[in-house]
């Protein structure tokens, strides 16, 4: 039986990484370097230029054959779980899109929102909502048009995250050298998204990770507020993934600001033994909403 490959592809700091995959086994992955000059802000500052570069590096690694699915930055973005009286259900598009100008600093018109009702509790009306800005993304889709890609989905990186964690409700704090995002998730839905570009600049070489423990504790604090009634349990482990935040220096500094052990990423996936799981886990959550 002929399977079909699927290539996942991730901007991640200052590299393009790419893996591919037959059904449910992962077949190679490598990544892609740039000049830093491509990214600011935490989104794209040159498409063309970097969609080239990921044109000509899939070609040299002989990628580019296959379905292509593809990360996008959850820079910007905002996830919620409202919690909404009982209402008759034709109100609920107007109510959400209330909410998202409630969240975002600009208009609803600027951004994609995605909301899907969810089973009542405790008498209360709830809703997932995700916002997502449009500009950024139509940046990205741009360089993967001058790549030649046509994406069969873009999915948001902390999206992936949590299907490559595969756990109901975890903490996952993903570093990279630009790049940090938190999040967390309850009974697999986003609670918290955080992402936050940390620049190209570091004051010292040990910033990047200083980072991914000072955000994961703001991100643990805005949780603890706003949701009292179901706090995380205090043996949860911190899930790291990416270029640095599946190091060992981000594990100690994690463990040591948190008091949380590092939980170990073992995805629905078959994965070659040597393959940096951590690293490359945006990559394998892709993967996964394709089988």
């Amino acid at each position: 039986m002929f399977t079909k490959r699927v290539v996942s592809i991730s901007i991640d700091g200052t590299c393009v990484r790419v893996l591919s995959a037959s059904g449910d086994s992962v077949e190679k992955w490598d990544s892609i370097p740039f000049p830093s000059h491509f990214v600011a802000s935490g989104g794209i500052a040159d498409p063309t230029g970097l969609g080239r570069i990921i044109r000509d590096g899939l070609a040299e690694r002989k990628l580019s054959g296959g379905k292509v699915v593809c990360a996008h930055s959850a820079a910007d973005s905002v996830a919620r779980v409202l919690r909404l009286p009982r209402v008759d259900a034709r109100q609920l598009p107007d109510i959400v899109n209330r909410e998202a100008r409630r969240v975002t600093s600009g208009s609803v018109d600027s951004n994609y929102v995605h909301w899907q009702a969810l089973p009542p509790r405790n008498g209360s009306q709830r809703v997932c909502m995700v916002v997502v800005p449009k500009r950024p993304l139509a940046v990205l889709l741009k360089t993967f048009q001058v790549a030649g890609i046509k994406p069969s989905f873009v999915d948001l990186k902390p999206m992936a995250l949590i299907r490559a964690v595969n756990k109901r409700t975890a903490i996952i704090a993903n570093g990279e050298n630009t790049s940090v995002d938190m999040t967390i998730v309850v009974d697999d839905l986003p609670a918290v998204i955080r992402s936050v570009f940390i620049g190209t600049d570091m004051p010292s070489p040990d910033y990047p990770v200083d980072r991914i423990g000072d955000e994961l504790l703001k991100s643990l604090t805005a949780y603890a507020d706003s949701q009292r009634e179901r706090p995380l349990p205090s043996k949860m482990p911190v899930y790291l993934t990416g270029g640095v935040g599946g190091g060992m220096a981000a594990a100690l500094n994690v463990t040591t600001l948190t008091g949380r052990s590092i939980g170990k990423i073992n995805p629905p996936l078959r994965c070659p033994p040597d393959l940096p799981v951590a690293e490359y886990a945006v990559n394998i959550g892709l993967i996964l909403r394709t089988l």
